[in-house]
């Protein structure tokens, strides 16, 4: 297989600068996820190692080799489109086996492999069939045997399972990774959805504007954002940001119509780490979890500092937990607390904040201070 190397990568479309000085080491094996807005870059990105665009500035190396003249067909890659791009005249088998004929392969060859990819797949029914005849998730498996029966290097999947309703979509992520798993193949796959990255990559590539902004596995990024942006595109619902001020001892921080005391055994951690922001403003995250309906908490684990009364304006019930819409004053927060809460809608409840896992953000640079 091949590990994916891009050196200071960088796309310019005229004055436009698509993708910006990108550093990335994928290894062999490795399913990696580029993950961002419409816009941020990530397609561009895709085909660019693909040999679909060419580069502006930077190199790309694949399986060691440099690749910044070689055409598409002599990459070692296959490519899966969102679309799939499947041949309408054509049956599944000649659908998956065109490539093969097209670089003149033994006919048993070609047979045994599109047999074998179908298997894999489990439509060995379906080969006769035209598209036409096939439902989205039979499609989007063909577009997959055909990338299969190539036994590329390198996959490249540029958001292959947005055409699919999200019952099948959710399906389809588990089989794509028991899939990845099985062939062994370093894989790169393009989303804008942050639920597909968390749960299908080894590592994340967070990008916008065509920056990096992150790389890192799933829980470390969720854990540990770089900034804002990564901490509020991770997550769902994405983690609250509230204007905040830290004070001079780090023991409080005043969102103004509500003070916040940070626990004891976390004011020396506050203070060292934010020493540059006493008695300064900051961004307060919190992450919908982490704030509790104190009803639902036992007396003893309750923290008083931690804890603040705010009024419910809407709330969401998703089955086995329920999001509750808060305000109180300026600050207004989303929490996510579970569905045996009494709280209605208009209700005034008290709701914990757990500032053991809060992060603070610099208001002007938006990086991450803890």
């Amino acid at each position: 297989m091949a590990e994916v190397k891009l050196e200071n990568v960088t796309k310019r479309f005229g004055e436009v600068v698509a993708v910006n000085n990108v550093n990335l080491d994928i290894q062999d094996r490795e399913f990696i996820v580029l993950v961002g807005p419409s816009g941020c870059g990530k397609t561009t990105t895709l085909r660019m190692i693909a040999g679909l665009e060419e580069v502006t500035e930077g190199k790309i190396y694949i399986g060691g080799r440099l690749v910044n003249d070689v055409p598409p067909k002599d990459r070692d890659i296959a490519m899966v489109f969102q679309n799939y791009a499947l041949y309408p005249h054509m049956t599944v088998y000649d659908n998956m086996a065109f490539g093969l004929k097209l670089r003149k392969f033994p006919k048993e060859e070609i047979d045994r492999r599109v047999k074998a990819a179908a298997e894999m797949l489990g439509i060995e029914n379906l080969l006769k069939r035209k598209p036409k005849e096939l439902s989205g998730g039979q499609r989007q498996r063909v577009a997959l045997g055909r990338a299969i029966v190539r036994e590329p290097k390198v996959f490249l999947m540029d958001e292959p399972l947005s055409n699919l309703d999200a019952k099948l979509r959710v399906q389809m992520r588990a089989e794509l990774k028991k899939l990845q798993r099985s062939l062994g193949v370093t894989t790169i796959y393009v989303t804008h959805d942050q639920t597909e990255a968390m749960t299908m990559g080894d590592r994340i590539v967070v990008m916008r504007d065509g920056i990096v902004q992150q790389v890192d596995e799933p829980l470390t990024i969720y854990e540990k954002p770089n900034n804002i942006f990564v901490a509020g595109f991770i997550g769902s619902p994405p983690m609250n940001f509230i204007d905040a001020r830290l004070d001079e001892n780090a023991r409080v921080l005043d969102l103004g119509s509500i003070k916040l005391g940070i626990p004891q055994d976390m004011q020396n951690f506050v203070a060292e780490n934010a020493k540059d922001y006493l008695g300064k403003k900051v961004i307060l995250g919190v992450r919908p979890e982490h704030i509790y309906d104190v009803a639902l908490i036992k007396t003893e684990e309750i923290i008083p500092e931690d804890v603040a009364e705010m009024k419910i304006e809407v709330l969401e019930p998703m089955g086995t937990e329920v999001y509750l819409y808060l305000v109180e004053g300026p600050v207004s927060a989303v929490a996510r607390v579970g569905s045996e809460t009494k709280a209605k809608m208009g209700d005034r409840i008290r709701v914990m904040f757990d500032l053991r896992k809060m992060h603070l953000f610099d208001p002007i640079t938006q990086v991450a201070i803890i």
